[in-house]
């Protein structure tokens, strides 16, 4: 599996090269221009969204300003909500799913399904992410998801 960061520096030689790559996954893409991202959702390559990390090095003001999230949600893009270093920037995978949902507006029954899609694209072998399903199900019947 190939995953590409962007590092939050927009040098657009540099990303246009890393696309044409066609890379399994992308990390901060923050600092994507408009064709960047269609190109990237053309594509259908996931991307790791660090709402935390964006904030809080400065890639982005606010979360409402300029993250894909929500136009990506809204158009089904895969996504996988994530940390890049909890103990640094304080937080945890819940509460980027909590901001996420808060700041795009995403339903309970959404937060799930974006749960459930990102297994797919998780770092593990097949065996990790098999049990990680079945504790999500559990987690919903329990809930009443």
């Amino acid at each position: 599996m190939v995953i590409v960061n962007f590092l939050k520096v927009p040098k657009r030689t540099e990303i246009q090269g890393m696309l044409d790559f066609h890379p399994d996954r992308v990390s901060h893409a923050s600092c994507l221009d408009d064709a960047e991202l269609e190109l990237l959702k053309t594509l259908k390559i996931p991307v790791e969204i660090c709402l935390t990390s964006n904030i809080r090095t400065g890639t982005i003001s606010s979360i409402d300003i300029r993250h894909f999230v929500a136009d990506s949600h809204r158009d089904k893009h895969p996504m996988v909500p994530c940390t890049d270093d909890a103990g640094v920037f304080s937080t945890s995978i819940s509460r980027e799913y909590r901001i996420a949902a808060s700041a795009f507006g995403i339903k309970r029954e959404e937060v799930y399904q974006l749960t459930s899609d990102a297994i797919r694209f998780i770092l593990v072998d097949d065996g990790v992410k098999t049990e990680s399903r079945t504790t999500l199900v559990a987690f919903s019947k329990r809930n009443c998801l």
